[in-house]
């Protein structure tokens, strides 16, 4: 599939270097638009050529190899740590089932499923195909790192307008916060328990296709944001059998190189989390499997769509942080500029892939202003696999 035209990149910078970092990546016309603060408007126009952080940042990855840590300390930054989310285990759960479904609104439903992998019930919102009596794809949706009881698709995230009159079963999995969708090698004190590569395709998949009321037509579909990409191209590409599309929205798809590695470490520790309960030692089988740059092959039969943006601010953005801050502004900002450069990494592993669309965006940050723009072409592009 064509491309749009590749755009400078820029590996990921740690979350206490952001302020200092995203102040290159300003769109010009944008500056003039914001009367905030002297702090915002330097985050917006201190540097019009968005390459200039990206050089900001190389340097200080290389530093950090040369000191022997890939890794930068995340409690120095301001709003840099939020408190997970341990839910208890219930180790007498022992045979997948759904046990609960409430309905929450039109065509929306909360469904509990009981999950041995994950020792407890599990929450998803099942969001109905508009035609009941058509046999329907599933879509699996998964969240970023906040990954909340109530899906952010939802709002602020616009599934319920995008796929308002289309024939497909959404599956939104909840409370997945810092998880990266993975099989942890072990319970963490802070996070819980993760085991949702287990839970999507050997627990809940099968339980939903038996559900008559969902007339399931046989395709599957999974797409995701930022943390969900990461979990959902992963996800796809070791289980082909399963799935016919997958998206991934600024995303991070890669866990042996640096940048990879910094965004599995800033997602988990960011939210109180181990790294080594995710993946275990450095190096370890569990890193090497879930690295999907090393190899895609999984995806080259499926339908895929990707998309990243600079982090640079177009008029709209900024609007977007009106009620923001300015940490808020140059994380989204440095966040986007890696989700590029892993999605680049990606894009040139699958080459010319022919179900591939890559959409690259000159101005964007990373949030659901900059999501929500993607999410129409990410369907219209998997769409045709599913029916």
């Amino acid at each position: 599939m064509s491309r749009q035209s590749h755009l400078p990149l820029a590996p990921l910078a740690a979350t206490a270097l952001v302020p200092a970092l995203a102040f290159g990546l300003a769109a010009p016309a944008a500056a003039q638009s914001l009367t905030g603060s002297a702090l915002e408007q330097a985050v917006i126009s201190s540097n019009a050529d968005p390459g200039s952080s990206g050089d900001a940042i190389d340097a200080t990855l290389t530093t950090l190899d040369a000191l022997g840590s890939s890794e930068v300390p995340v409690s120095s930054a301001p709003g840099s740590s939020a408190a997970g989310s341990k839910l208890p285990v219930d180790r007498s759960i022992v045979t997948p089932a759904i046990v609960d479904k409430q309905v929450e609104g039109e065509r929306l439903e909360r469904w509990t499923v009981a999950s041995p992998a994950m020792m407890r019930n599990v929450e998803v919102q099942i969001m109905g195909a508009a035609d009941s009596n058509t046999p329907a794809p599933m879509l699996y949706l998964l969240d970023g790192v906040g990954a909340p009881r109530t899906s952010w698709w939802l709002s602020p995230g616009i599934a319920p307008e995008v796929f308002a009159d289309e024939n497909v079963t959404l599956v939104m999995p909840t409370q997945a916060q810092a998880s990266m969708y993975a099989d942890w090698q072990r319970n963490d004190p802070t996070l819980g328990r993760h085991q949702w590569e287990t839970f999507i395709t050997s627990e809940l998949a099968p339980l939903l296709e038996a559900e008559t009321e969902l007339n399931f037509n046989g395709h599957r579909g999974i797409g995701g944001l930022s943390m969900g990409a990461t979990g959902a191209i992963h996800i796809a590409n070791q289980h082909p059998e399963l799935f016919d599309a997958a998206f991934g929205l600024s995303g991070c798809y890669s866990t042996l190189d640096p940048l990879g590695r910094q965004n599995a470490h800033l997602t988990v520790t960011t939210r109180g989390g181990d790294l080594d309960n995710l993946y275990g030692p450095d190096g370890s089988d569990a890193w090497r499997y879930h690295d999907t740059v090393s190899d895609p092959s999984g995806l080259r039969d499926q339908r895929v769509y990707l998309s990243a943006a600079t982090g640079a601010f177009a008029a709209d953005d900024v609007a977007n942080y009106a009620d923001g801050d300015w940490f808020d502004m140059s994380s989204g900002a440095v966040l986007e500029r890696s989700s590029l450069d892993c999605t680049r990494m990606l894009d040139d592993a699958l080459g010319d892939a022919p179900g591939l669309r890559v959409d690259y965006s000159e101005t964007g940050t990373h949030d659901w202003h900059t999501f929500n723009k993607q999410l129409p072409a990410a369907w219209e592009h998997i769409r045709p696999a599913l029916f």
